[in-house]
C-alpha cells in the first residue's frame, strides 16, 4: 500500500463470530481498535508507550499497523482516541492527502466547527475541523488532509 492519494481496498476479514471491517469505521474504530476498549487487549503489540503524569491515567500508544504508524491515547485504561497521519482507509479511499473538499463529498457532513493551531517548528497553519456526527477531527494544510483523529465526540 503507497501512501497519498491512492485509492485502496477495504479488507474484510471473517472472525469467529463477527465480520470485521478494516479501516475507519466512524464513532467507532480503526482497523481493530475499538474506541472505549480496554488498551490492555492491544498491549502485547509491538508498541512505543509514553505514560503522562496525569491524575486520570493518560498514555499514548504508537503502533505500527499495515506498514503505518497510529497512535491511541488511552484514559484511565480505555482507548479514547486513534490517531492517523500517515494512512487512514475510510470506504476504500485513502484520505491522508485527500484534497479536503472531496474529504466533505465523502463524508456528506459540514463540520461543527473549525480552528487554525500553528505547528512550532513546521511554519504550518493547520485548519482543524471537527466532525461530531462522524466522531473525527480533520487535519488541513494547503487545502490537504494531513491528521485524522478519531474518537466519539457526542458530548462535546
Amino acid at each position: 500500500m503507497q501512501k497519498g492519494n491512492v485509492m485502496a481496498k477495504n479488507i474484510v476479514e471473517g472472525t469467529n463470530d463477527k465480520v470485521m471491517e478494516k479501516g475507519l469505521v466512524l464513532n467507532k474504530s480503526y482497523d481493530i481498535f475499538c474506541i472505549g476498549e480496554d488498551i490492555s487487549k492491544y498491549e502485547k503489540m509491538a508498541h512505543a508507550k509514553t505514560h503522562f503524569d496525569d491524575p486520570n491515567g493518560f498514555d499514548s500508544y504508537e503502533i505500527e499497523i499495515h506498514g503505518y504508524n497510529i497512535t491511541i491515547e488511552s484514559e484511565n485504561g480505555r482507548i479514547e482516541t486513534i490517531t492517523c497521519s500517515e494512512s487512514c482507509i475510510y470506504n476504500g479511499q485513502e484520505l491522508i492527502m485527500m484534497k479536503f473538499e472531496d474529504f466533505l463529498k465523502t463524508i456528506e457532513e459540514e463540520p461543527a466547527n473549525h480552528d487554525i493551531y500553528y505547528l512550532p517548528g513546521s511554519h504550518q497553519n493547520q485548519h482543524v475541523y471537527n466532525f461530531d456526527k462522524a466522531g473525527l477531527q480533520v487535519w488541513v494544510w494547503r487545502g490537504k488532509i494531513r491528521t485524522i483523529v478519531i474518537g466519539t465526540y457526542e458530548d462535546s
